[in-house]
Parts: structure tokens; C-alpha cells; sequence
């Protein structure tokens, strides 16, 4: 027989593992949250659904890490979606294996960059990997907006503190200010304007974030024809 129970803090701290089985307490709450204590002494929260008819089960976060209270508000959350047709279950392993900022990257360098020359080709695995990598990485292609890009061309375009070489011991150099970097800024954006622009091409996203944003570092510079 199923075991229903309001749950609580107090539930989860006074439930007592069983060895060698884990099992189930069901909230009376919410359809399907429940609490599912582990023979370790592990407890953790799911919720159990039916989507096109097969029986599914999505683990919501483990207690004490996600509270009683918190748990019930994300598990009426899934409930709705899944009254409404949906499958979170799906859906967040779609999430999981949706290309990265990082994948994108690695194609970029692996499939484009061979047919550009050496020193043009070496410069950008330099920046993407130096510079994009380490901002954007782990965001999924389809987060970045052009926001985040103008944002990025920013950052780029201040330049970094570099240190000041009229000290003769190197050991006691100090940091200069910012040295602003605005041609390193347009060609930056010259190569996220490819980059997003092919991942369009492979279907990762329907629109290029890099693609029409208004000049701020250097309007009157030559153009410079970099990532093509």
C-alpha cells in the first residue's frame, strides 16, 4: 500500500531507512511529489507522472539541500506543465544535451578555422579559447543574446591592467591602468559574427546575437575583413 503523508521537515528527519530497499512517501498535496528515502539514509524528492502513457519519475533535488516547502513548490510547477501535456523529464534532458557555448567553439576551431590562413586561424583559437571560452563556456548557444555579446565587446574593448616595465626589478612591478583595446574588440566580434552565424547553419540557434549591433569602439577604423 502506498504511503501518504503531508510531508515535512519532520517526516523526512524521523524516516528511517531500510536495508538493502529504498522507498516512497507520497505527499497528499501535491499528485505524485514524494519523498524517497534510500537504504544509505539518502532522501531526496521526486515526482511520479504519466506521459503518453509510460509511467515517469524526475528527481527534483536532494533533503536537506532542497527544503520540504521548496521541493512542493517546484513539484506543483512540473504539475501544472505536465497537466498541460508536457514532459519536464524530456525536456530537461533535451537541456542537458543542447550544444554549449564550448561545443560551439570546438566546431568553430575544428571545422572553419583549417581553411584560413595559419597566423589568422592560431589568433582566434587564442581568443575564443582565452577570452570566450572562460565567459561564456558552459551557457547553452541559444542563452546568449546580443546583450551578452555588446557586453562582451565591452569588456574586450577596455583592455586589462598590464605591468609597468620602467621597473628594472620585475619582481616589484606594479599594474598600469587599463590600455584600451578597441581594433582587438572589433575583431572579436568580426569572429562571433561567423562563429554564430555558422551555428546557425548547423540548426543550434534561429538568429545571430553578433549580427547588427551598433558601432561603439571604433567607427572610424578601416575595416578589416578577419573571420571569413
Amino acid at each position: 500500500m502506498v504511503k501518504r503523508l503531508k510531508l515535512n521537515e519532520k517526516t523526512l528527519r524521523e524516516a528511517e531507512p531500510k536495508p538493502g530497499v529504498s522507498y516512497q512517501i507520497f505527499d497528499t498535496e501535491v499528485i505524485g511529489f514524494a519523498a524517497r528515502v534510500q537504504a544509505s539514509g539518502a532522501r531526496t524528492f521526486t515526482i511520479d507522472y504519466r506521459h503518453s502513457g509510460r509511467q515517469r519519475r524526475m528527481t527534483i533535488g536532494r533533503w536537506p539541500e532542497w527544503s520540504v516547502t521548496a521541493a512542493r513548490e517546484r513539484a506543483k510547477e512540473l504539475r501544472r506543465a505536465i497537466d498541460e501535456g508536457q514532459d519536464p523529464l524530456a525536456a530537461r534532458d533535451d537541456w542537458r544535451g543542447a550544444p554549449r557555448v564550448t561545443d560551439m567553439i570546438d566546431r568553430y576551431i575544428a571545422e572553419h578555422l583549417p581553411k584560413l590562413a595559419k597566423t589568422n586561424a592560431g589568433d582566434q583559437v587564442s581568443m575564443l579559447k582565452k577570452m570566450v571560452e572562460p565567459t561564456w563556456g558552459n551557457r547553452l548557444v541559444t542563452e546568449i543574446t546580443k546583450s551578452d555579446v555588446a557586453k562582451f565587446l565591452d569588456f574586450v574593448a577596455e583592455g586589462r591592467p598590464r605591468p609597468c616595465k620602467a621597473k628594472p626589478n620585475n619582481r616589484a612591478r606594479k599594474l598600469q591602468g587599463h590600455k584600451p583595446t578597441p581594433i582587438r574588440a572589433n575583431r572579436m566580434g568580426e569572429v562571433l559574427r561567423k562563429m554564430f552565424t555558422l551555428a546557425m547553419e548547423w540548426e543550434w540557434r534561429t538568429d545571430n546575437p553578433a549580427q547588427g549591433l551598433p558601432c561603439r569602439f571604433l567607427c572610424s577604423a578601416q575595416p578589416r575583413i578577419y573571420a571569413s
